[in-house]
């Protein structure tokens, strides 16, 4: 991926002078970063905001370089590629290091991250995978799953996940849906874009927060209308994820001395309102859950386009947070398949008749896939999806592609 980002770099900038710069960055800040600020040039030039996109590009990465210098200086440097700390966890026993338990805390000190996400991207925590939420047809409002973790040495994590409490035998409060999902994603971009800021405490873990306009919510969420009964909706909806529960029965791994862990993805939502422009404007102060936000904080997460909050089609949004991660994690051209009876199983997706009949399961996907309007990821790559013939099921596809440059600017 590294040599495709550099010649795509030199072709855009047509500055092949800064070859070993742009190889540097590529080795210090790892290729996610670099493909980040890469697919923010492409989209200020898009937009017409910048002129000269190699001076752009560089002083992009040079920001970065100097954030890592200081940034290195505080810890001890990791010996892991920046491939695989970006989207893995080093073990099973640090997989679940985030989550760690809430102590009171004192006076917060207001921080912004050192190097803040692209304000056009989403970053997604790795740790929240496509099984956390389900299709708005699961009448459930609690279930067990067996989620699967993948760690930076390669194993998988297979452990009993309840969703919909907090604990086992206590209240079901449903089970976060693709709805939840799109806008967790939003308010994530949201958070991006007001800088990646966090309450940092002396003796607790950190926090992420910021303020989501519930119209600006909703112009994200790709939403037309913007009555006030649509608006309360929205605004109940974040307020669900507060108290939507996860439940990991982290003792089932065997480990010694280990304590289950019960978590939501908001720690807290305030609301605000009042009169603007002659109409009412509800603002929210969200954080997110301490689990969350040591995901976010410690870029453990997959850069996801804008995009992906408007996807409308369900089971699309879940097979695109189950295949970018296992996309961007391969080599260039290679393909990753699946048949649809194991993506039906790895998605836990809620039992219906057509996941025993094999032309229902070709019917339902090949519809979800017709529906996709976006399929690039950040760096520009496209997603290439299809459905094939296998020897006893249907099988999907998928491969990233390199996406079409735009012709050279001067």
């Amino acid at each position: 991926m590294g040599n495709y980002i550099i010649e795509d770099i030199i072709r855009f900038t047509g500055d092949a002078k800064s070859r070993a710069f742009w190889e540097k960055a590529v080795r210090i800040l790892g290729e996610p970063i670099v493909a980040e600020e890469f697919g923010e040039l492409k989209y200020q030039v898009h937009t017409k905001n910048i002129r000269e996109p190699k001076k752009y590009l560089t002083a992009l990465l040079k920001k970065r370089l100097k954030a890592k210098e200081v940034e290195k200086a505080k810890q001890h440097p990791s010996s892991a590629p920046d491939k695989l700390k970006t989207y893995f966890e080093e073990n099973q026993l640090a997989l679940f290091s985030s989550l760690t338990l809430p102590h009171p805390a004192g006076q917060a000190e207001k921080k912004v991250m050192v190097v803040p996400y692209g304000k056009e991207t989403i970053p997604w925590a790795t740790f929240m995978s496509s099984n956390f939420f389900t299709l708005s047809t699961n009448k459930a409002k609690s279930d067990v799953i067996q989620a699967k973790f993948r760690t930076m040495d390669g194993a998988v994590t297979v452990i009993p996940m309840l969703r919909g409490r907090i604990k086992p035998n206590s209240k079901e409060l449903g089970i976060p849906t693709v709805e939840h999902a799109r806008i967790l994603a939003a308010i994530e971009h949201i958070w991006a874009q007001q800088g990646s800021a966090y309450h940092s405490y002396i003796d607790a873990p950190s926090v992420c927060y910021c303020y989501v306009s519930i119209r600006e919510l909703a112009r994200l969420l790709g939403l037309t209308s913007f009555g006030g009964s649509n608006l309360a909706q929205l605004t109940s909806k974040v307020w669900e994820l507060k108290y939507m529960g996860y439940y990991l029965d982290l003792a089932s791994l065997g480990f010694k001395h280990t304590m289950n862990r019960g978590f939501s993805l908001l720690h807290s939502v305030e609301l605000a309102e009042g009169v603007k422009h002659g109409q009412m404007e509800t603002v929210l102060k969200v954080e997110f859950s301490t689990p969350l936000s040591a995901q976010l904080i410690n870029r453990k997460v997959v850069s996801r386009p804008k995009e992906i909050a408007y996807i409308q089609s369900e089971l699309w949004f879940l097979l695109r947070l189950y295949l970018e991660p296992r996309l961007i994690s391969l080599e260039d051209g290679a393909v990753y398949s699946q048949s649809l009876t194991g993506i039906i199983e790895d998605l836990a997706l809620p039992t219906a008749g057509w996941h025993k009949r094999r032309d229902a399961r070709r019917h339902v996907f090949q519809k979800a896939l017709k529906s996709i309007k976006n399929k690039t990821t950040t760096d520009g790559r496209e997603i290439i999806v299809a459905i094939e013939k296998g020897l006893t099921d249907w099988l999907l596809t998928a491969r990233l592609e390199p996406a079409a440059l735009p012709e050279k600017v001067s």
